[in-house]
């Protein structure tokens, strides 16, 4: 390959000429073109090849498709100003290069959102990044993706608005109209960057929209025509725009035709005709200004001038390039033509044989490559406005390493900790300062691992080859942000949940093998590569799975996780054709799994392999990857597998005309009798069920503690007995998450509060805010968008919006034991229903005749709502556990005095109530009660949790997970009978005796714990279920002859067209819709069909919504009948929730309500008509 290592290698070491960038688009907005130019300008590839080899798309399915799918780096040198040398680039002489050149990490991504995954790992180790903008198309859905990555991870930025020729060619635009298009492209970017300052959009595809209601109202217009300079205030607000083209880092170009240029090489190029300084001619060229001849001077165009006086950026600019593309039109002498501007410009490179070239465009391109060279504008552009690694540093650290968390901090103030404070301080200053030296700590981040064939890692000389060279070797691909890396140093490999605290767990300690520079498809070996610079190693393939961070000592905090911008939502099942080839299937998962970012595979219940990945087009990836490079066997795969949720109605989002049934209560029991619980259901709205689902990382990095504390279990019942479980657990509770991994500080926990409270305040749902306030814990897996409600005050006693004293009419009890059953069918109202799942006569009736009394267990400590601000409470976890136990001693006193007061027991009363509270406290705390009562509350407790996150993960209508549901809990202690007022027998007495009946129905949390999955699961039916679907943002670019299929398609698959607009100078349509990702499956190619090609469309994961139809919705009147048909959905199609419900059921294997015989007594007739 035509690389100078030792050059590389030198310049690697210049920490200060360094520049790590990525190429960020929209999908076929250019950046693999753009890439192409550069790399052709190192003499990797021709001139003429850029834009047709792709160098950069290694695989064969990248090439067939057209499509980036991977990204990947390469390292190229720049020289400023060598591009336009007579001689070339290639005849600058090494010491040149070395004193004034730059080494650019370049990193090609894809722009597919499909390949989300493969942005946010070449974000996170790039400092800047250029911006690909199609001219035509404008901003698009990925490019806000990007753009919001990139902003994420602290990358800066700079703007490149390519494929002006399709202005010229195309459009047929004069130089104003399209001097006015970019003016609009601009401030479309400049907008949705300020909109993330501000954090004015809760999603992309809310952002997506914005612009086109800014358009609807002028506010874009405005936007745009603010784009020019000013003075005074103006001046001040343009400096504050992320992309200007006055100050140099906006380039505008052609990568199709190899020209690019900023507005500084045109004000250098005219500043000595028009007499005056480049500097102040760069400010005028971008504005309304215009230059009067007669005066020879520059002055601002007046409002009532638009449309008459050309701009400057117009005059100097554009109608040079408009008039050498003249050379194109038909008829055209095209050899006059350019050789006028050659001559004009003094293009000696260009030779009279250049321009008698046959083909008008290719002599065209001759002749702005030698004037306007891409890479020249393009890479002095990175050079002059983003930061080598040392600049980059400060910024970027907060976001690699966030505040350290309280847990951390109190381990390092501990006395023995003072090593690992200095080591932390250590690492986290090196990193601040990217340090190179040889004796900093090392910290190496690897974003994503890189599947290779061994035969082509490339060996030294004596180094034997592989013993199978088709076999895959995994490279990590990652970046130095401090010290220095060597061949064979022994380093540490963290997971993002390593905790410092605890060096002997979770790392890995390995031998670092071989190491290589990326170039595109081709690698070289390093001997070592300091800080500041990408690489890829060998030998780490089996210590990390996807992404790790690599350190040289155990006492450092791992770097902060990716965030990526789509979840996996297309599942699949995968099985080898042949029975013999499952092994090779599981190993291939395996590898799949390590090699892809996004992808996750999943083994169900049933013993079948699912797949998920990000869409139908990474999908297909992954299957062709699967088949011929991992497992190396026939497949059989299932019809995709759409992800739902279940969730409950809430009244806010549904149609006016619909009415809320009533919500039930639902009353369980634990096997033995000992508790009762009573549960409901209440509904989240939409935007705080999203706000919780978008932010998941961040609640399981903060809230890992806490759901540590909460995990129960028959294994620490000695312990519990003890009452020492309870305290270790709210302890642990209390803690933060272990160790540094990317723990979110807490001005980030606290702007997510913000946001829950903004909302909460906003909606029009009674008592959100209260209800926020009490969160206990999140689900499913901790981190979900459900809570689980503590209990209001702390206590339920004598509360007076207490779940127990709902009338009976709203109360289902259920069973103790109802093995086996599945609840379908909510009881709606029907009072038959109820009573069905009621306990019938027996011990209920029974002890409430008998003046039962109970205890009533104080559940849950609104730990999530601490953590995120919602609340406000000194208490901590420890003092809430002590004083629920205290709490039910003095219920216990109570009862004994009110006993003791009204029926002449045997135990006497105290001279008042209260004090006979406070002894009974006393005394439990200090005795065996005190633990017993411990015990059972702890059980009680940690068995609602466990319930609670295994309804929350599998739903009952179809086993999918809740979404958008809040859980209230209450729970009561129920005392034996007689054990109030009963002769000889005090209430603390018979409470040490409650019989839990743990050797006939196990532990006594485990018992807990069933009861409150099956309680929970049909208090979610009891409050209206509806089924949630994925949608997806569609935006579809159609000319007007393809309009009419386009709406077509998008109708057949239930799509809500939100607006259809018309691009300015063009017959071209764009289609804004939400499609449902059940319906989105070969959406794109039935719309190319049936448009004849005419149609594009993009998606992306917009949000999860409720289905506002009723699953259990049944016609029973005349006028239902006559309204939505016999089947509840409409004249002769199915209920569309049940429909989307059963066959998830009929998947799963679960049993459908349907019948197996249509007509048991209709004749059968075997004979054939003909």
């Amino acid at each position: 390959m035509n690389v100078d290592l030792g050059l590389i290698s030198e310049l690697q070491n210049r920490t200060d000429r360094i520049r790590n960038v990525c190429v960020l688009a929209h999908v076929d907005h250019g950046k693999t073109t753009l890439s192409d130019h550069l790399i052709a300008s190192n003499g990797l590839i021709h001139p003429k090849l850029a834009g047709e080899v792709r160098y950069m798309d290694s695989k064969d399915d990248e090439q067939a498709r057209g499509i980036t799918m991977k990204s990947s780096s390469i390292s190229l040198l720049f020289v400023p100003g060598a591009a336009t040398r007579a001689d070339g680039p290639n005849a600058v002489p090494r010491e040149e290069r070395l004193e004034k050149g730059y080494l650019f990490n370049l990193i090609d991504s894809p722009g597919h959102v499909d390949f989300c995954s493969e942005v946010s790992t070449a974000a996170r180790l790039s400092d800047g990044a250029f911006v690909v903008v199609d001219a035509v198309e404008g901003v698009c859905i990925q490019t806000h993706a990007v753009l919001r990555q990139a902003w994420e991870e602290k990358v800066k930025l700079c703007l490149v608005v390519n494929k002006i020729d399709r202005l010229i060619l195309e459009l047929c635009l004069t130089p104003l109209e399209a001097y006015e298009r970019l003016k609009a492209i601009i401030a479309h970017v400049n907008m949705i960057v300020s909109s993330f300052h501000s954090e004015k959009y809760i999603s992309e595809a809310d952002a997506v929209l914005a612009y086109e209601e800014a358009k609807a109202d002028g506010t874009a217009q405005r936007l745009a025509e603010g784009g020019g300079g000013g003075d005074g205030e103006e001046e001040e607000e343009e400096e504050e725009q992320a992309f200007a083209p006055e100050r140099g880092n906006v380039v505008f170009g052609s990568a199709y035709d190899g020209w690019a240029f900023r507005i500084n090489q045109f004000a250098e190029m005219y500043a000595a005709k028009m007499g005056c300084k480049a500097a102040a001619l760069q400010r005028a060229l971008w504005g309304d200004f215009a230059y009067q001849p007669k005066t020879k001077r520059i002055v601002r165009i007046k409002s009532d001038q638009q449309g008459r006086a050309k701009p400057l950026f117009v005059q100097l600019a554009l109608e040079p390039i408009w008039k050498a593309y003249g050379a194109c039109e038909q008829g055209a002498d095209h050899t006059a033509i350019l050789g006028r501007i050659v001559q004009g410009l003094g293009l000696s490179s260009i030779t009279p044989r250049v321009l008698q070239h046959p083909d008008a465009r290719a002599a065209l391109r001759s002749v702005l490559r030698a004037w306007l060279p891409l890479s020249e504008a393009v890479l002095s552009m990175a050079a002059e406005h983003l930061p080598s690694p040392i600049a980059a540093a400060p910024e970027r650290y907060a976001r690699l390493l966030p505040p350290r968390p309280e847990q951390l901090k109190a381990a390092a103030a501990e006395e023995g900790g003072a090593e690992l404070a200095a080591s932390l301080d250590a690492v986290e200053g090196a990193v601040r300062q990217c340090d190179t030296a040889t004796d900093a700590p090392l910290v190496l981040y690897v974003s994503k691992m890189v599947a290779v064939p061994a035969a082509a890692l490339p060996r030294l000389p004596g180094e034997p080859g592989p013993a199978h060279p088709a076999e895959e070797r995994f490279l990590a691909f990652g970046r130095v942000f401090s010290g220095v890396i060597r061949q064979g140093q022994t380093v540490q490999v963290l997971p993002a949940t390593y905790n410092p605290a605890d060096p002997a767990s979770e790392r890995q300690e390995v031998a670092v093998g071989a190491l290589f520079l990326m170039m595109g498809r081709g690698l070289e070996r390093l001997p070592e590569v300091p800080a500041g610079n990408i690489l890829a190693l060998a030998g780490l393939d089996l210590a990390i799975l996807k992404s790790a961070t690599v350190a040289s000592t155990p006492l450092c905090r791992p770097l902060a996780p990716m965030l990526f911008q789509s979840a996996p939502i297309v599942r699949v099942a995968v099985e080898p054709a042949r029975p013999g080839d499952m092994p090779a299937l599981v190993e291939g998962l395996r590898l799949l799994h390590r090699a892809d970012p996004m992808v996750q595979v999943a083994v169900q219940e049933t013993g079948e392999h699912v797949l998920c990945a990000a869409g139908e087009v990474h999908l297909e990836t992954c299957i062709k990857d699967l088949k011929e490079r991992f497992a190396r066997c026939e497949l059989v795969v299932s019809p995709p597998l759409v992800a739902f949720r279940e969730t409950v109605f809430c009244k806010e989002e549904a149609p006016l005309e619909t009415t809320a049934r009533p919500v039930f209560a639902v009353e369980a029991s634990t096997p033995s009798g000992a508790c009762t619980l009573r549960v409901m259901a209440l509904p989240l709205p939409a935007p705080v069920a999203t706000a919780l689902d978008q932010n998941a990382d961040l609640l399981r990095l903060a809230l890992e503690g806490a759901a540590k504390g909460a995990a129960g279990g028959g294994e620490q019942q000695a312990a519990q007995q003890q009452g020492a479980a309870g305290t270790a657990g709210a302890a642990a509770a209390e803690a933060d998450v272990g160790g540094g991994t990317g723990a979110p500080g807490s001005d980030s926990l606290a702007a997510l509060g913000e946001r829950l409270r903004t909302v909460a305040a906003a909606a029009e749902q009674e008592g959100l805010l209260a209800m926020l306030q009490r969160a206990w814990m999140f689900g499913p897996k901790r981190v979900g968008p459900n809570l689980l409600l503590a209990a209001p005050g702390g206590s339920t006693d004598a509360a007076a919006s207490s779940l127990f004293n709902l009338p009976p009419e709203r109360v289902v009890k259920l069973a103790k034991q109802q093995p086996g059953r599945t609840a379908l069918l909510p009881s709606a109202g029907r009072p038959e229903s109820a009573a069905s799942d009621a306990v019938d006569g027996g011990e209920y009736e029974e002890q409430e005749a008998q003046e039962q009394r109970y205890l009533a267990v104080p559940l849950g400590f609104p730990e999530a709502a601490l953590k995120l601000g919602l609340a406000s409470s000194n208490e901590t976890a420890a003092a809430h556990a002590a004083a629920a136990v205290a709490d039910l001693s003095s219920q216990l006193g109570a009862m004994d005095v009110s006993a003791a007061g009204g029926a002449g027991a045997a135990v006497a009363a105290p001279a008042n109530g209260s004090a006979a509270a406070d002894g009974a406290a006393a005394a439990a705390a200090g005795g065996s009660l005190g633990s017993s009562l411990e015990y059972l509350r702890y059980s009680v407790e940690s068995g609602v949790a466990s319930g609670f996150q295994m309804a929350a993960a599998a739903g009952p209508l179809c086993d999918e997970p809740l979404w958008g549901v809040a859980i209230a809990v209450e729970a009561r202690f129920n005392l034996p009978p007689g054990a109030a007022g009963g002769e000889g027998c005090s209430a603390a007495e018979a409470a040490a005796q409650l019989h839990l009946a743990e050797d006939v129905y196990g532990p006594f949390s485990g018992q807990v714990t069933s009861a409150a999955r099956q309680a929970l699961r049909r208090a979610v039916l009891e409050a209206d279920p509806r089924l949630v679907e994925a949608l997806f943002l569609c935006e579809v670019a159609t000319s007007s002859e393809g309009l009419s299929a386009v709406y077509a398609v998008l109708g057949r698959r239930r799509a809500r067209i939100l607006r259809e607009e018309m691009r300015e100078g063009s017959d071209l349509f764009t289609v804004h819709a939400y499609l449902p990702a059940e319906a989105s499956f070969g959406f794109a190619d039935e719309l190319r069909r049936r448009s004849s090609g005419a149609a594009t469309a993009s998606l992306m994961l917009s949000h999860w919504e409720r289905l506002q139809v009723d699953p259990f919705f049944v016609p029973l009147t005349e006028e239902e009948r006559e309204e939505f048909g016999e089947e509840g959905q409409g004249v002769g199609s199915a209920n569309l929730a049940k429909r989307l419900i059963d066959a998830v059921r009929r998947r799963k294997g679960l049993p459908v309500e349907e019948k197996v015989v249509e007509s048991a007594t209709k004749q059968r007739t075997r004979a054939r008509k003909v």
